[in-house]
């Protein structure tokens, strides 16, 4: 049987879970209820990828993976482990195994994980499912699931919205889900982008002008504010609004009222506000770029856009989902497919312009493609380099210990949806000691060391 995966769990329930998520991924499974069994079976049937729990009565997960490499050494293994057990997964990766999850397994890490070792080892992997969707955002990770679940929650409110995120992440997007999901989605949404237009232009773009109002002015034009009536202005960029600008902005959001240029009548503000940034206006704040009054304002309900290289799950269901939309434009047929080791590069990349440069690079692979497949050779170099960098199979060391413990630490944060406090719990550390180790591996910035000092 091809995409044979063998799952070892004493707890039925979660055996049978998933076993069934699996399934339906397409794969064919086997189940053992102990290590014992599961040696049996691989003397039978060798599978193509064993998942196996750290604890289970008799054998562990360690000692059965030795006596798996012992005899079969070329099965790659993924152990589960609890929180609280690094050392215990570490000793694993040092007996061989391919990778460790932590508990409660997230079911688009583990599809994605599993698909990413079979593929670089060349099997035939089963198609992907349709892609997961919701208000038009695709993925599978929990930062997504808890995305959608606060769009859920925020999309009915009038309460005014901070997106915040690196480029490429999709502020955009977002803002548009929530417009759809709100009972304003038969009102217009309405984007502008605060870092695209001259300085001088910004006040009439938004609040619009009176025929007159200035040189050049023979028409009355509405501002974005008016055409979105009530529905949703969406200010992009919103840290490079200029400071004048910030200031009539508040008012208008205080008096929920604004004039055009060039005359003195009000209008009323119906439109909900949403904002996006890819800087720290907290610090823009601290050193006067932005007025913390209008910071405020704006950032009544906060939502952030993990970038990419902290969503990995995501990749997979992108990729076919750009892939499919690419080809559709351009009218390629069939739709350009991509193999097993390319895919698993692009999950293994940093993707520093997220999922822009994704969908960039993907586009770039159809146009120049010539046989209707993306092999991994076709790949830009600096993609194939950094992987072969990690000894060419796209992850970390064996026995990179800050590698396994920034992975440790950001599995518990999404499993907490980012919340520190409840992070520290799971991973049995203070809260104070988790900052630490987040500001070690690159998760909080400067901004966030007044913080830090209060804790002191």
């Amino acid at each position: 049987m091809q995409n044979l995966i063998l799952i070892v769990e004493d707890e039925k329930n979660l055996r049978c879970v998933l076993a069934a998520v699996l399934t339906a991924e397409g794969f064919q499974v086997l189940e053992a209820e102990n290590g014992e069994q599961a040696l049996a079976i691989i003397a039978s049937n060798a599978p193509d990828l064993i998942l196996t729990d750290q604890r289970l009565p008799g054998l562990s997960g360690t000692e059965l993976l030795r006596n798996i490499k012992a005899t079969h050494p070329e099965i790659p293994v993924i152990i589960t482990t609890a929180y609280g057990e690094i050392e215990q997964a570490v000793e694993a990766i040092k007996a061989g195994a391919e990778h460790y999850l932590t508990k409660p397994v997230d079911e688009g890490e583990l599809i994605a994980l599993i698909r990413q070792t079979l593929g670089r080892r060349g099997r035939s992997l089963p198609p992907m499912r349709q892609e997961p969707r919701r208000h038009g955002l695709i993925g599978v990770s929990r930062a997504i699931e808890a995305l959608l679940e606060t769009i859920d929650l925020v999309a009915p409110a009038p309460s005014n919205v901070l997106i915040t995120g690196e480029s490429g992440t999709g502020k955009e997007l977002v803002a548009r889900a929530l417009h759809q999901a709100s009972n304003r989605a038969d009102q217009p949404f309405v984007a502008f982008n605060c870092g695209a237009i001259p300085l001088e232009l910004v006040e009439s773009e938004i609040f619009g002008y009176e025929k007159g109002a200035f040189t050049g002015a023979t028409r009355t034009q509405a501002g974005k504010l008016e055409m979105a009536g009530a529905g949703t202005l969406f200010l992009d960029e919103v840290g490079d609004m200029p400071l004048a600008m910030q200031v009539k902005l508040l008012r208008a959001l205080q008096e929920r009222e604004f004039t055009r240029l060039g005359t003195h009548q009000p209008l009323r503000m119906l439109a909900r506000i949403v904002a996006a940034t890819h800087m720290d206006l907290a610090k823009a704040v601290a050193e006067g770029r932005f007025r913390e009054d209008l910071y405020y304002r704006l950032n009544v309900i906060p939502l952030h856009i993990p970038p990419l290289r902290e969503r990995r799950a995501d990749i997979a269901p992108l990729v076919h989902h750009f892939l499919e939309q690419i080809c559709s434009v351009i009218g390629s047929s069939p739709t350009v497919t991509i193999s097993s080791e390319a895919l698993a590069a692009l999950e293994a990349y940093e993707w520093p312009g997220n999922i822009r440069q994704l969908e960039n690079l993907l586009e770039r692979m159809v146009v120049l493609n010539r046989h209707g497949h993306i092999q991994r050779q076709d790949l830009p170099p600096d993609i194939c380099q950094q992987n072969a960098g990690a000894g060419g199979s796209g992850t970390a060391s064996p026995f990179d210990l800050p590698a396994l413990e920034r992975q440790t630490v950001l599995s518990a944060l999404e499993k907490t949806r980012f919340n520190q406090s409840q992070a520290a719990v799971l991973l049995g550390i203070s809260r104070k000691q988790l900052r630490t180790k987040m500001k070690n591996i690159g998760l909080l910035g400067d901004q966030d060391s007044e913080e830090d000092n209060l804790d002191n």
